[in-house]
């Protein structure tokens, strides 16, 4: 049997710990973005997936069902080395000698693919909206995007956080793809460690930690946002009923 001689120290290491703490800051750099973009990405497609018109609606849901049915990696790999070879030669070398467009490629794959997801969560909470405050509102003379903004994301908002919460958190886990592109992020620093010290047991355990306390944090924050608004809402709403009472 093996003898596996652990040595934490190698974590406290300068080298090593620098490794580390610049893969936590770009992991969580790309989270953010990637985050933010596939939110806007998601609100857009939900309200053009339910658009009246077949001509903004059927593109959104085609555009929804080839993202979601291919792999999230194969968006990443997409951007990194398909997307400057569709573009005009001079602007794709600009891109591949840019030093920051591996993280830009990993962003744009991860939004995408995380954004078509918040689609589907936002739509179903849009769905379940009932139909005459939809009418309600065309009846106060609203714009189909004036009826989005102000009836339908709000309230589908609320009814579908827990959801949105649990792809943001996906979204953060799935940054750990663009080791793919050898973009130094988390999982990138803890592969480098490992191939230079062989301790694979530290290392990963570090990073089993950094994730999840990474995962329980995004979770936990915007839970607390949402929980915030919500306090915020009904107190208004209280405070309005005072009034006119």
């Amino acid at each position: 049997m093996l003898h596996y001689e652990f040595d934490w120290s190698i974590l406290a290491q300068p080298q090593f710990l620098g490794l580390i703490e610049d893969g936590v800051l770009r992991t969580f750099a790309l989270a953010l973005v990637s985050g933010a973009a596939s939110f806007v990405l998601g609100c857009a497609l939900a309200v053009a997936r339910l658009w009246p018109s077949p001509l903004v609606r059927w593109p959104a849901t085609a555009l929804a069902e080839v993202v979601r049915n291919l792999p999230s990696l194969f968006w990443i790999l997409f951007f990194y080395f398909v997307l400057p070879e569709l573009l005009p030669q001079a602007m794709g070398e600009m891109l591949h000698e840019w030093p920051g467009y591996a993280f830009a490629a990993g962003a744009m794959g991860l939004a995408l693919d995380n954004g078509t997801y918040l689609s589907d969560v936002l739509r179903n909470g849009m769905l379940k909206i009932p139909k005459g405050q939809r009418e309600a509102a065309a009846s106060c003379g609203l714009s189909n995007w004036q009826e989005c903004f102000w009836i339908l994301c709000p309230q589908s908002l609320r009814a579908m956080m827990p959801a949105i919460v649990n792809r943001m958190v996906h979204n953060f886990k799935n940054t750990s793809l663009c080791i793919a592109i050898a973009l130094p992020e988390l999982t990138w620093a803890i592969q480098q460690i490992e191939s230079l010290t062989f301790k694979g047991l530290e290392v990963t355990a570090a990073a089993t930690l950094i994730y999840s306390v990474g995962s329980l944090l995004i979770a936990f924050l915007l839970s607390r946002i949402f929980i915030g608004k919500s306090r915020q809402e009904r107190h208004e709403g209280e405070e309005e009923q005072v009034v006119h009472g």
